[in-house]
């Protein structure tokens, strides 16, 4: 009696398809994983922007700050920062005795201007 050695056309097509289907798996898992990370590096790079706009607004005069738009290369890239200053009168329906404004600063891409990455918001009181 003569023994077989290897494997046949059938296992090895199944082998095929199984490794077929592990490596399409770990591609997209591989592929999903990237692109979370470029989301939450820009993310990152976008707090810092608008966390370094809102200090520099604190370091002027309170008649000075006011609504702008300009643009700042960070970290190799071209970003868009918006300010919004607003004259801030209440808290919660209580009325504020002193001159208060209302920060919001908004970060983008230069190339998606409309989409901001990151929006905080500070209040600046005329001391």
């Amino acid at each position: 009696m003569r023994k077989n050695k290897g494997f046949t056309l059938l296992e090895v097509m199944i082998a095929l398809t199984i490794f077929a289907l592990i490596a399409t798996t770990l591609s997209q898992a591989a592929s999903i994983t990237v692109d979370n990370q470029i989301h939450i590096e820009r993310k990152l790079l976008a707090t810092w922007i608008a966390e370094n706009q809102i200090i520099e607004l604190r370091s002027v005069s309170f008649n000075n700050i006011s609504t702008s738009k300009k643009e700042v290369e960070f970290a190799d890239r071209q970003w868009i920062v918006s300010t919004l200053a607003a004259p801030k009168k209440k808290f919660s329906g209580m009325p504020i005795p002193l001159d208060v404004k209302s920060l919001t600063v908004s970060v983008s891409l230069k190339e998606s201007p409309d989409s901001p990455l990151q929006t905080l918001t500070a209040y600046v009181a005329n001391d």
